[in-house]
C-alpha cells in the first residue's frame, strides 16, 4: 500500500481494535425509506443486486468483516461472483471467517483497485465512501472497474435526527473534546455528506443518479445505546477518564427519553446513492 494519512492511519487502529464494529450495531438495526422498510441497511444494498440466474460481479468496497458479502452468499444464487476489498487486515481476516471462501478478498485500498477495467457489474459500500481519502480518485477507479451500465450504490451518513439520544451524546462530547484540545477527527471528503455533494462528485461518467434519506432505528436501553455510541471515531479518541464522564451523563441524560418499556429513542440518519455507469456513446442496454 503507498503512504498513509493520518486518517487512514487512525482508521487502521480503529478497525484493527474494534474488527466488525460496524456489522456488530447495524447488522439488525431496521430501516426506513420513504414509505418502504428494510431489515437493515445492509439488506437495503443487496436488494440492489438483480435475483436472477445472470453471470454477475459484484464488489463490496470496504467490505469490513464480510456481513454484506455473506448475506449476498446465502443466496446462492448461480452466476453471482462476489469480490470484497478493504485496507484493515484485521477486517480482512474476521471476513475470511465468516465468509469461508463464499468470496475472494482483496487487501488493498480503494484509491488503487486490484481490478481490471470493465470487469464489475455492481459496487456496493456500507458506511465507508465519506470515511475515504481523494474521494474523487476513489470515483475515477470504480468507474474503471464497472463495466458500461453496471451500477454503484452506497449508504453513508446523513443528517442528525433531532431530539433522540444521539443528539443529546453530541451535545455532550463537544465540550469533552475542546477540553482536551480534540478537534473533530476529519475523515473523507465533506462533500460526500450531504444530498448536493453527493450528487455533484456522482455527475461526471454517471447517470440516474438518485439519493434517498434512510432512517436508521437502534433504540435499546440506555446502556445498549451507550455501547454503540461511544464507538463513534471521536469517543473513541477521548482519554478514559473523560470516556468515563461521558458515560455517566450520558445515561444520566437520556433518562428523560426512557420509555415503558425501558427503551430510548435512538435513530441515525443515513443516505443511499445509486447511479449507473454512462454507456459509451452510440451503445444502449440491450442485448
Amino acid at each position: 500500500m503507498s503512504s498513509r494519512s493520518s486518517a487512514e492511519s487512525y482508521l487502521l487502529d480503529f478497525h484493527g481494535r474494534l474488527a466488525g464494529v460496524t456489522s456488530r450495531w447495524f447488522a439488525d438495526a431496521p430501516m426506513q425509506r420513504g414509505e418502504e422498510t428494510f431489515p437493515s441497511t445492509y439488506a437495503l444494498l443487496v436488494e440492489t443486486v438483480p435475483r436472477d440466474a445472470r453471470s454477475r460481479v459484484v464488489l463490496d468496497l470496504a467490505c469490513g468483516d464480510g456481513y454484506l458479502l455473506e448475506l449476498l452468499a446465502k443466496r446462492q444464487q448461480s452466476g453471482l461472483s462476489l469480490l470484497g476489498l478493504d485496507m484493515s487486515e484485521h477486517e480482512l481476516a474476521a471476513a475470511q471467517a465468516r465468509l469461508r471462501g463464499a468470496a475472494i478478498l482483496h487487501h488493498a485500498r480503494a484509491q488503487s483497485l486490484p481490478f481490471e477495467d470493465a470487469s464489475v457489474d455492481v459496487v456496493l459500500s456500507h458506511l465507508a465512501l465519506m470515511l475515504m481519502d481523494d474521494v474523487e480518485t476513489v470515483l475515477a477507479e470504480i468507474r474503471r472497474v464497472l463495466k458500461p451500465g453496471g451500477t454503484v450504490s452506497v449508504v453513508v451518513g446523513g443528517d442528525l435526527v433531532r431530539g433522540e439520544a444521539f443528539e443529546l451524546f453530541l451535545g455532550l462530547l463537544k465540550p469533552l473534546l475542546a477540553a482536551e484540545a480534540q478537534p473533530p477527527m476529519k475523515l473523507g471528503d465533506p462533500r460526500v455528506r450531504s444530498e448536493e455533494g453527493l450528487k455533484e462528485l456522482f455527475r461526471a461518467g454517471f447517470t440516474d443518479v438518485a439519493v434517498h434519506p434512510l432512517v436508521v432505528q437502534s433504540d435499546g436501553e440506555p446502556r445498549w445505546v451507550w455501547d454503540s455510541v461511544r464507538t463513534t471515531y471521536d469517543a473513541d479518541r477521548l482519554s478514559a477518564s473523560s470516556q468515563a464522564s461521558l458515560e455517566a451523563a450520558f445515561l444520566q441524560a437520556v433518562e428523560p427519553l426512557r420509555r415503558a418499556d425501558g427503551t430510548v429513542p435512538c435513530r441515525w440518519g443515513m443516505r443511499q446513492l445509486t447511479a449507473t455507469l454512462l454507456l459509451p456513446t452510440g451503445q444502449d442496454d440491450r442485448g
